[in-house]
This record gives structure tokens, sequence and C-alpha cells, in this order.
């Protein structure tokens, strides 16, 4: 069975993001962010298009983690990762998006239904939220 081009770059993802996950764990000193972990991006299903969409808690995201690959089949096991905005509520837009937040929320896709993956920004997952204080 020949796979498709997606499930080659999702296995790089895979490989780098696992060694981002062990990046820095023998250091006693210097604490990694928990972030380090995860390479976050979004998926296309055809070229030009908008990006693939899942809902959660009745919010859409177009964010995702890769959990797991099934190399044989191409199927991928992706977290939901949900968009929020300054004050840690969902983003509706995307110039409302400051961090993305990890959920437990999974789904399974067929890697070869998609066209294209974007990765997005590592620093915008657990990215903390500023601290605003009253004037009052």
């Amino acid at each position: 069975m020949k796979m498709c081009r997606l499930c080659e770059e999702m296995k790089e993802l895979w490989k780098e993001q696992q060694l981002l996950a062990e990046f820095g764990k023998e250091l006693r000193f210097i604490q990694m962010a928990d972030s380090m972990d995860t390479i976050p991006f979004m998926l296309q299903t055809a070229k030009h298009s908008a990006p693939f969409n899942a809902i959660i808690n009745g919010y859409s995201t177009p964010y995702f983690r890769l959990e797991k690959i099934d190399e044989g089949s191409c199927f991928a096991q992706l977290s939901l990762l949900q968009p929020v905005n300054l004050k840690g509520h969902p983003a509706l837009t995307d110039q409302d998006l400051y961090a993305l937040k990890k959920t437990p929320h999974r789904i399974l896709v067929k890697l070869c239904s998609f066209s294209a993956i974007n990765p997005v920004p590592h620093e915008l997952v657990s990215r903390p939220l500023p601290i605003i204080e009253s004037k009052t």
C-alpha cells in the first residue's frame, strides 16, 4: 500500500514532537515549558481551502496536536487545541487568538483525506495570559 504524502509529513512531525518532549528532561537546574511537547498545526482538505475544523464545547477549532499515528493505515489520533483570547475565553476569530489551550478531546482522522498541514508557532501552546491590573 502506497502511503500518502501527508502521512509522510505527519511521521516527520511526530519524530520532531518526540524530540521536543525529551529535550531538557535530564536538566536539573533549567525547567522547560509544558508546551515544549507540542507542535500545533492546522489541516487543509483541499488546496486553498479553509482549514479543517472540529468542535469543542460548542466552539470551533482548526488547531490540533498529534497524539498517535498508525503508519500502516495512515490514521492519526489528534487532540484538539482550543484557541483562547487575551481574557482566556474562546477566540472566535483569528485576530482574537492569543494562546492555544490543550484539551482532553480527541478525534481520529484518515490523513490521506487532507491535502496539507500548516504548522503554527509552538509558543502559542499554554501561553500564560497577561495579568491585567484594575485601575480602581
